[in-house]
């Protein structure tokens, strides 16, 4: 990856630094109530991650194909399902149809040991308050400390780690999917949204050795002084 990488905001295109406009990459992540975070296989993948992009999509799917539309802005899904009948609409989990496109929220996170990158897509609420929580998360952070930085999470927010201005991973071969383009919707599988980010406010937990944090050099976490601009009186 070049040295560029970096975490769009909301209305990017694909994340810098990863080729070409893919919006699945690498291995697909899942989350349920029932399982925890697993692969598509239903294996589980890595607790801790780093964050290196994050983007919202509009996401269709018919005959189980997944059709995209990344380019910002978005076109507003309630019209483009207008245009489609009700008839022509997939069968929800609920037996009802379902809305055709639906604004999809897509993290890319990388595996902190061995560089695996994963890809979390979903359109739940639960989806949608985690991805805001990162999205705000990060805001705050590269504003209070003025660095390229990247999260290293564990469900939340554990961890910053700063670039430097220097590649955070080595150039390797761009990711292949694991199976066919066609994947299975996540919706079909983990009926339970992702548990929404909250904000770290004490000492991150240590993450596991890595060769792409030490990379990376660590960064001091935002206090909740910081994040409200005063001090907390004696009392609270």
């Amino acid at each position: 990856m070049s040295a560029n990488v970096t975490v769009p905001p909301s209305d990017g295109g694909s994340p810098t630094g990863l080729p070409g406009d893919r919006v699945m990459r690498g291995t697909i992540a899942r989350w349920a109530s029932s399982t925890g975070w697993v692969d598509r296989d239903g294996l589980p993948i890595p607790e801790t991650m780093l964050v290196i992009g994050y983007i919202t999509v509009l996401r269709r799917w018919k005959e189980k194909r997944p059709e995209y539309i990344s380019e910002h802005p978005l076109p507003d899904p309630d019209e483009l399902n207008k245009a489609i009948p009700v008839a022509e609409w997939e069968t929800g989990l609920d037996g009802k149809p379902r809305r055709p496109w639906n604004l999809t929220y897509v993290v890319y996170l990388v595996d902190l040991k061995t560089g695996a990158l994963y890809t979390y897509a979903h359109d739940t609420y639960g989806a949608m308050q985690a991805y805001n929580a990162l999205e705000e998360q990060i805001a705050v952070m590269r504003m209070l400390r003025g660095e390229h930085v990247f999260p290293i999470v564990h469900l939340e927010v554990v961890d910053w780690r700063a670039s430097g201005g220097t590649p955070v991973i080595s150039p390797t071969p761009t990711p292949q999917l694991t199976g066919p383009m066609a994947v299975t919707p996540p919706a079909a599988s983990a009926p339970a949204a992702a548990p929404a980010t909250s904000a770290a406010t004490s000492a991150p937990a240590t993450p596991p050795q890595s060769p792409i944090l030490d990379a990376m050099k660590p960064v001091k976490p935002v206090t909740v002084a910081e994040a409200i601009a005063d001090e907390l009186p004696p009392w609270a």
